[in-house]
């Protein structure tokens, strides 16, 4: 038995585990990751079948040779994505290539050598070969590139060989780095893609621990190592020996790479600082700068920021737009606009570099504003929309009217985790502004239409009022397909409501029956406005529906939200009227608040889902 472990039976199972893990591989599990590691183990114990952490125990001391590499995966295995700390990648390109590749030329084999050495799932392996095989191409055809990826995870490293990824993980690669390598699954498969050929000839991967590489790789060399977001689990000492071991097989004007919250900085290296968390030997450096902590640098190797114009009808997109894209990382948001109307009349104003551009928007959508403005002196565009990349046709086609690339709008209190795609997305689209390098074919792959299979068993609702009369018939007009059964909920006009139908069918184009007491339950197609308690009750009257979505307009009282409540609807949307506004007695319980602009696709979207 591992002598970590020969004490099994008499401590504590998460104690034990994570004791072994750590000296196995390094990775420093202590109190501040005891909720992962239990989280980890509970639902491993939940994937075997046992009912409770006990009976796990047994079944552990029985298989521990193999459940223990098991464990290694679980419990080091740390999030990662494609083109993490984007920044790095630019410094390659920006600051090494220029002055690599000439190196590189006069080899017998021209071939630059990167070594990923905390590859974990081969994200980064993939974005290193994606990326080179773009910006290598200025250089000529005669480059090879051999990109090695390593991890202490068995499971991890067959995750990069086998280069196989969920689709959703691979919408967060920049259109103009996604090029051609990557092809659809099919049959069980078929929500992944699979790296071509066109990558895997550059990557290689093995097995290897950080904490043992005395006789791994022996006589290999390469121009830059990444060894990112590890050293943070890791002592000082084991940080040192590891450093230590990775510099043996640095050449002497190579690159060493680590995360952007990690430094080298007091642990006795004779190296410089090149830039953000890279470091190189002090005689290669041709400009050093001064070591300062990676968290006090700019992840931005120009100095000039980004100039950006923001195009959103959401107020709270505009302010967390301000957050994400701040001069310290590059970016400066010189104006904003409400629709596509103004913002053509800002961009005769302003300066700007790039634009960020919603789908659906009041007077004038992305879409119709690419179709009247965009030619070739026109600022690049990235979309930013609520519309699912792979549901709707609107996606494609804005990628088709010019669109650089397209990044899909979270939930509001995600849009600050995505800000990374975002900025990544943004500089690519400045840099490659006269390059046409994307490919739209998997996008073409993946593209599916928005359709609601047995429409009678679901129903749609938009809780609204006259004073959003205009709103309300946007959102009629832009439904489409086969839609379940509309109810249009108008609280304290109920005499006025056969007139407000009449309107709202003239100005959506739609049918619109006004109900004072429903007979019957509406059929798929049908578009019913009633008062607000008249309608609650026929709701909640009614027989089960499999499938509810509720839109808000406009604020509501307390005592309204709860009947709204009642409904217990699956989808809950809020409109957005700007911070401190809003239903805020509906905010515990919506799914998000967006622009009504937004409503009818989301909520077909959700209506559709299978």
């Amino acid at each position: 038995m591992n002598t970590a472990l020969k004490n099994f039976r008499y401590g504590n199972i998460y104690d034990h585990l994570s004791e072994a893990v750590m000296k196995l591989t390094g990775v420093q599990l202590g109190l501040k990751q005891r909720a992962m590691v239990e989280a980890r183990l509970q639902k491993r114990v939940h994937d075997l079948g046992y009912r409770n952490i006990d009976e796990y125990q047994t079944y552990y001391e029985a298989h521990e040779n193999d459940e223990i590499q098991y464990i290694v995966s679980l419990l080091t295995t740390h999030y990662t994505y494609f083109f993490r700390e984007f920044s790095h990648f630019e410094y390659i390109s920006e600051k090494i290539l220029p002055d690599l590749v000439p190196e590189v030329l006069k080899r017998p084999d021209r071939t630059l050598r990167i070594w990923s050495a905390a590859a974990s799932r081969g994200q980064e392996v993939y974005s290193l070969a994606m990326y080179l095989n773009h910006h290598l191409k200025k250089y000529g055809e005669n480059i090879k590139v051999s990109i090695l990826g390593t991890d202490v995870d068995s499971q991890s490293v067959r995750v990069g060989q086998n280069g196989v990824y969920p689709r959703r993980e691979i919408r967060e690669v920049p259109l103009t780095y996604l090029g051609n390598h990557w092809s659809r699954g099919t049959g069980e498969i078929a929500d992944f893609v699979k790296a071509k050929d066109s990558l895997r000839q550059m990557v290689r991967f093995e097995q290897s621990n950080l904490l043992d590489l005395k006789d791994k790789f022996v006589g290999q060399t390469f121009d830059i190592i990444f060894c990112r977001n590890v050293f943070i689990y890791f002592t000082p000492e084991q940080i040192r020996s590891s450093t230590q071991m990775l510099l043996k097989h640095l050449q002497p004007k190579g690159d060493l790479f680590i995360g952007l919250s990690e430094s080298l900085n007091g642990l006795g290296f004779d190296l410089k600082s090149q830039g953000p968390s890279v470091y190189r030997f002090p005689d290669a450096s041709p400009a050093v700068v001064s070591v300062v902590p990676s968290t006090q640098m700019s992840a931005r190797i120009a100095i000039t920021p980004i100039r950006v114009l923001c195009v959103d009808d959401s107020p709270s997109i505009h302010s967390l737009m301000k957050q994400i894209l701040k001069r310290e990382n590059g970016f400066e948001i010189v104006g904003t606009a409400m629709n596509g109307l103004e913002a053509s009349q800002k961009l005769k104003m302003l300066k700007v570099d790039v634009m960020t551009l919603d789908i659906h928007m009041p007077e004038q959508g992305g879409i119709e504003y690419l179709e009247k403005n965009f030619g070739p002196d026109h600022p690049p565009v990235v979309m930013v929309s609520s519309v699912s990349r792979d549901q709707s046709d609107l996606s494609l086609k804005s990628l088709k009217l010019g669109a650089t690339d397209y990044v899909e709008k979270p939930a509001l209190n995600a849009l600050q985790e995505r800000g990374e795609e975002l900025r990544a997305k943004l500089k690519t689209a400045v840099i490659s502004k006269n390059q046409v390098t994307r490919s739209l074919g998997l996008d073409e792959q993946f593209k599916k239409r928005l359709e609601i299979s047995v429409p009678e068993n679901k129903v749609r609702v938009l809780a609204s009022g006259f004073a959003h009369l205009k709103k309300t018939a946007q959102f009629l007009k832009e439904l489409d397909g086969v839609q379940p059964p509309i109810y249009l909920l108008f609280e304290g006009v109920a005499a006025s409501l056969p007139t407000i139908a009449q309107e709202l069918k003239f100005m959506s184009g739609k049918g619109v029956t006004f109900m004072e007491a429903a007979p019957r339950k509406a059929k798929p197609g049908e578009i019913w406005i009633m008062d607000f308690k008249n309608a609650i009750q026929h709701l909640s009257d009614s027989p089960t529906h499999e499938r509810l979505s509720v839109a808000v307009m406009g604020e509501w009282g307390k005592g309204s939200s709860e009947m709204i409540k009642s409904l217990k609807p699956g989808q809950l949307l809020l409109e957005d009227l700007g911070s401190g506004k809003g239903a805020e007695f509906l905010q515990t319980a919506a799914n998000d608040i967006f622009p009504s602009s937004s409503f009818s696709f989301l909520g077909t979207e959700y209506l559709g889902k299978k």
